[in-house]
């Protein structure tokens, strides 16, 4: 019999995923109840974000959690798999329970209003978010808000360039910050993790809605060691590595 409109049912095998029916309220929280959640070895970021995707939650997952798989990161801590059978929970109860379960904690910067998902010894990295200012007129108009911002493994070099040109904002990105091939790119130092080469990783996978571009870059910058500055000679407003 098919689903009621109303009802969910959450199926997860082998990192599969099939999603049926659940629509969020306007606070941000989904109250429906899912009859049953099944996971089978399923990777933990999958589950963080499809159950936040159900509850309307603009979140990213910490880069210096896990070390990718066949990533060449040896201080990494390997993503744990989850294997679990709930019934008669909602997606907000379950993503709850799964944080807490794991040691993991939900951080929201006021600015970005970006929820990060981390560890609980995570230090937070504030960017300067004055110096992005934007030069498109239309945005300030409708406050500049983006209706979906979707990355699915994409190299960061790269969301970064979109989100700079959907915003219009006046930055400049520092060649450091490239996958291009040729290029000496420059080492991530995450304590958790090592130094990690700029060409290997980072990739985003995130799906946000209703942000700007300038709060979408703010929460990239923060979460992936870099820092807005202003060259005081020149005045040109740069994102680049944080030493």
């Amino acid at each position: 019999m098919k689903p009621a409109l109303n009802h969910f049912y959450f199926f997860c095998v082998i990192a599969s995923a099939m999603f049926l029916g659940v629509a969020p309220t306007a606070n941000c929280q989904s109250t429906d109840i899912i009859p049953q959640i099944k996971f089978t070895d399923v990777h933990i970021t999958l589950a963080i974000e499809n159950f936040s995707r159900l509850s309307s939650l603009n979140c990213m997952i910490d880069p210096k959690l896990f070390s990718p798989p066949g990533g060449s990161n040896p201080n990494g801590i390997p993503e744990p798999k989850l294997t679990l059978k709930w019934t008669n929970i909602t997606a907000d109860a379950a993503l709850a329970r799964i944080l807490k379960e794991n040691n993991l904690v939900m951080v929201q910067d006021k600015f970005t209003t970006v929820t990060l998902i981390t560890g609980t010894n995570h230090v937070a990295h504030v960017v300067d978010a004055s110096l992005l200012v934007s030069t498109n007129t239309a945005a300030y108009l409708t406050n500049g808000l983006i209706p979906e911002i979707h990355f699915w493994n994409v190299p960061l070099d790269a969301a970064l360039k979109n989100l700079i040109a959907q915003g219009r904002t006046r930055v400049v990105l520092d060649p450091k910050v490239s996958t291009e091939a040729g290029l000496d790119r420059h080492k991530l130092n995450f304590p958790l993790m090592g130094s990690i080469s700029w060409g290997e990783v980072p990739t985003v996978r995130i799906h946000w809605q209703n942000l700007t571009a300038q709060q979408a870059l703010v929460a990239l910058c923060e979460n992936y060691d870099l820092v807005i500055v202003k060259d005081a000679a020149t005045g040109v407003v740069g994102i680049q590595p944080r030493e």
